[in-house]
């Protein structure tokens, strides 16, 4: 695996991560294959388990020789060209949509070079720069001092066929090894390689491995991760784990418009342009329980480990608030998803048409498996047994999945499906925040009883 099998030249030559450093260093480690690194024997669970730590033999290695040696084992070759600096922030096409999702994309991509953690997905048709971005980010690594592999998937399940062969230069069990145990793995183009049973198994090992280990992969596929099979989609679409950018991809562009959070407007509320003081209230202890409200959705963003429900009548800031937290979340790299509850169902009808099966299924999984799920304006849609039906299973799955998940609503519990209020009000994962007077219990009469001054109806639990 050295540059020459990199985009463009066709996996043509043969060379792998070991030959390369067999042609540079006269004596390879024993203990890591030249690779820099090794991993410990542990079992899975284990916080050690998947981790790479330094070989004894980078100890006394200068900076130079570091640096040299984690190109050789990046099999960037020419692509080490491609970076950052010169990567158009825009993206190739003319098209404002579009250019919008490539500017948002490569903002998340600085920040997963930064800090490798989880999976990144890019998703676009050829040309659209999902590879220089891909390649920027193992450049990145590599000048952080960060060992990364480079592969395009075809050349990678060449290479695995002819190490099968007698006389071959790498055994099989070294190179899949090293490859499934990278440090950070970027596997350029899946999807383009010849579809066989075997080149399938040996995809799905290298991606379950990696992602029991939870190691940090990169992704470029000019499919849809929902067109893969049944198990590689699962893993790629875990928003537990990975963030999924769609780039010029026409129709799913527009998927992607249902997410409120993109548009400037609610992009603009954050917890510095929050002020309570300009929601408009009824009483004037209503001021104080908002004020409380913002502090503890303040605390909620900062680590958003469960459920949040906000509640109180129109007007009183619930989607400002709802949109500061995803706003926030979205800019320290976390996958979020905002989506008006009528708009959603909606969408979910249209792509439930018999003529498009595959858009409702696609919708559905990425409204579900996204990390951070707003749901705004909770109790305003049409209740229909479709729409119950489909909420049901929406909140149901990140209940059982304990995926944070934000609601708002100005109705009250007895308004709301039995199942849906049990799941939004059960006190182990759900906390609430009162925005003003509003009594979402029905335990009194808010006419005729002054409201305890109170931000939230307990406290958000914090692990």
């Amino acid at each position: 695996m050295s540059g020459a099998t990199a985009k463009g030249n066709g996996g043509s030559r043969r060379a792998t991560a070991l030959n390369a450093a067999a042609e540079e260093d006269e004596e390879i480690c024993a203990g890591c294959g030249g690779a820099g690194f090794v991993r410990r024997a542990v079992r899975l669970g284990h916080p050690d388990f998947g981790k790479a730590f330094p070989c004894e033999c980078t100890e006394d290695e200068s900076e130079d020789a570091r640096l040299a040696r984690l190109r050789r084992y990046s099999n960037l070759g020419p692509l080490s060209r491609l970076t950052f600096d010169n990567l158009s922030p825009l993206g190739r096409s003319a098209n404002a949509t579009h250019q919008k999702h490539f500017s948002a994309a490569v903002d998340a991509a600085r920040l997963f070079a930064a800090q490798p953690e989880g999976w990144f997905v890019l998703s676009g048709p050829s040309g659209c720069g999902k590879t220089h971005l891909a390649v920027a980010i193992a450049g990145a690594c590599v000048q952080a001092g960060q060992a990364v592999i480079f592969m395009v998937t075809p050349d990678l399940l060449d290479h695995l066929r002819a190490a099968y062969q007698p006389g071959s230069d790498v055994a099989y069990d070294d190179l899949f090894e090293l490859v499934r145990d990278a440090p950070v793995l970027i596997l350029d183009d899946l999807g383009v390689q010849s579809s066989t049973p075997w080149a399938d198994e040996k995809l799905f090992q290298l991606i379950n491995h990696r992602y029991n280990a939870q190691l940090p992969t990169v992704f470029t596929t000019n499919l849809d991760p929902a067109e893969f099979d049944p198990r590689i989609q699962s893993r790629l679409c875990d928003g537990t784990l990975s963030q999924t950018h769609y780039l010029e991809s026409g129709a799913r562009a527009a998927v992607g418009d249902l997410d409120v959070l993109e548009l400037p407007h609610l992009r603009s509320m954050t917890f510095k342009t929050f002020d309570p003081q300009i929601v408009q209230v009824d009483h004037r202890e209503e001021v104080t329980d908002i004020t409380n409200a913002y502090r503890e959705a303040m605390k909620y963003a900062e680590r958003p480990n469960d459920w949040l429900l906000i509640a109180g009548v129109t007007g009183r800031g619930k989607t400002r608030l709802a949109a500061a937290i995803g706003n926030y979340c979205r800019d320290t790299g976390l996958s979020v998803m905002m989506v008006v509850v009528p708009d959603l169902l909606d969408w979910l009808r249209v792509g439930f048409s018999p003529q498009n099966p595959r858009s409702f299924d696609e919708l559905f999984e990425r409204v579900k498996s996204v990390h951070l799920l707003i749901l705004d304006d909770l109790g305003s849609q049409s209740s229909t047994p479709w729409a119950d039906e489909k909420l049901f299973q929406l909140l149901n799955y990140r209940y059982n999945a304990s995926l944070p998940t934000v609601v708002t609503t100005n109705v009250t519990a007895g308004h709301m499906e039995e199942r849906v209020r049990t799941r939004l009000t059960d006190p182990q994962i759900s906390s609430m925040l009162l925005m003003g007077r509003f009594d979402f219990f029905g335990r009194r009469d808010v006419t005729q009883t002054p409201p305890v001054s109170r931000g939230r109806g307990r406290p958000p639990r914090r692990a």
